[in-house]
């Protein structure tokens, strides 16, 4: 029943219906989605060919700081902030429970998959029983939710309470939650995760609500205090307002709330990076940093299929960086392990350490030297190229540094290290073409 169902609503609702509304609500952003998804697909297609910045000069790399080549290339001024890792659905879904039952004013949760299975109707009815005395908002993914409410948890003897797509009307039902839906023009996806409360804190990272983030996969999620949550509320709030009855006709009465730039002492430089239609800050900031690398570059992802990506890994390699790789050993895409498998082989070759993980790994973190950059990006053309994503970056060293101890050490560790006789069958090249459009 589901599988003939779930192509049927995906049609239905989003490529129809929701093609018709976005093209009358958000002509503008809409038609921009448009034409950034089709520059995408063919630089995809001409890769090798571009070069997003020009090789950096040994000199410069010596005397120059990775936050200072961001601000040469127009990345977004460093906002004042705190960060704190939470590590696995125990650990964010405690805390974020505890706060949402504290809270005072107002939560925002934008998520690409708000799911129907018994976690994602727990926190529904933790937001429900909240919408009575504070202000309540959902945005989430048609396109990401749609998919999932037909996917059963892998969970053994856990099934969805609810009837396909029926959480939004949960959500709904006897409450006062404000939920809106992100439409899907060009089937361009809001892959963002961010929970805001009372604009004091604000949660990013990987995981989306539901049983997998809770109990199946290694996932992260950061939480932020400090000016930097206003700065994020003010990206919700452009969300919620393009999705909303007057879209994109609303956008010139939209108002950004003021927050303080100058970072205190006990304060940390956050960066708010974004990909969306014309804006590449994720990929842009990553390639320069790893062009900067002088000792170590750590990376985990669950789809690896950046050729860019790739390339500068291989370049920092032989200039003697440490380059380390964690991938999942296994894969919700069988498409996508092979990318994965695709850039493993090439990398090993290279001389990169990568390591295979199990379970399945959800985490989208990277560590060049002293600085960090997390949140909900995939290295794939999906999330540096086309879809909309949110990262946070910072060259905090204590940040950075607890982050490689309670994350990457860790992981390592737990990880098998993959040998050249391990990936020596890892080529497929067709297979490889067709993840790098994903």
């Amino acid at each position: 029943m589901k599988t003939v169902g779930m192509p049927a609503e995906m049609i239905d609702k989003v490529i129809l219906r929701g093609s018709v509304v976005s093209i009358i609500r958000n002509p503008v952003t809409g038609t921009h989605k448009g034409i950034s998804m089709a520059h995408a697909r063919g630089e995809v297609l001409v890769d090798p060919l571009l070069k997003l910045m020009p090789s950096v000069d040994e000199n410069y790399r010596g005397t120059h700081t990775i936050e200072e080549v961001l601000d040469l290339i127009g990345m977004p001024e460093p906002v004042p902030g705190n960060v704190e890792y939470l590590i696995d659905g125990k650990e964010f879904f405690t805390d974020i429970n505890a706060e949402v039952r504290r809270a005072q004013k107002q939560i925002d949760t934008r998520v690409f998959i708000f799911d129907n299975d018994d976690i994602a109707m727990d926190f529904a009815d933790l937001l429900k029983k909240k919408s009575k005395d504070v202000k309540c908002r959902v945005l989430l993914d048609e396109m990401g939710s749609i998919a999932a409410w037909w996917v059963a948890p892998e969970t053994k003897g856990k099934k969805p309470p609810l009837r396909e797509s029926s959480i939004v009307d949960y959500l709904k039902d006897g409450s006062r939650v404000k939920v809106r839906k992100s439409l899907n023009p060009w089937l361009v996806a809001d892959h963002s995760k961010l929970i805001v409360i009372d604009g004091k804190m604000a949660y990013l990272g990987g995981m989306n609500i539901g049983r997998e983030y809770r109990y199946e996969w290694h996932d992260m999620m950061v939480k932020v205090t400090g000016p930097a949550v206003t700065a994020l509320s003010n990206d919700f709030n452009r969300a919620w307002n393009l999705q909303g009855g007057w879209g994109d006709w609303a956008l010139p009465f939209h108002k950004k709330l003021k927050y303080r730039k100058q970072v205190r002492e006990g304060e940390i430089g956050i960066r708010i990076l974004k990909t969306a239609a014309g804006n590449r800050d994720i990929e842009k900031a990553m390639l320069a940093a790893i062009r900067m690398s002088r000792k170590r570059v750590y990376l985990q992802n669950s789809y690896f299929t950046s050729d860019a990506l790739q390339r500068e890994l291989m370049a920092a390699r032989e200039r003697g960086v440490d380059v380390r790789l964690v991938l999942p050993e296994d894969n919700d895409s069988a498409l996508l392990k092979a990318g994965n498998q695709a850039a493993a082989k090439q990398l090993v070759e290279s001389g990169a350490r990568v390591y295979m993980y199990q379970p399945f790994s959800h985490i989208k973190a990277i560590v060049v030297d002293d600085w960090a950059c997390v949140g909900s990006a995939n290295f794939d053309a999906l999330s540096l190229k086309i879809n909309e994503e949110l990262n946070i970056s910072f060259s905090d060293k204590a940040a950075v540094n607890r982050l490689v101890r309670d994350l990457f050490l860790k992981d390592f560790r737990a990880s098998k290290l993959l040998r050249k006789r391990d990936v020596k069958d890892w080529d497929n090249l067709v297979m490889e073409s067709i993840a790098d459009q994903l």
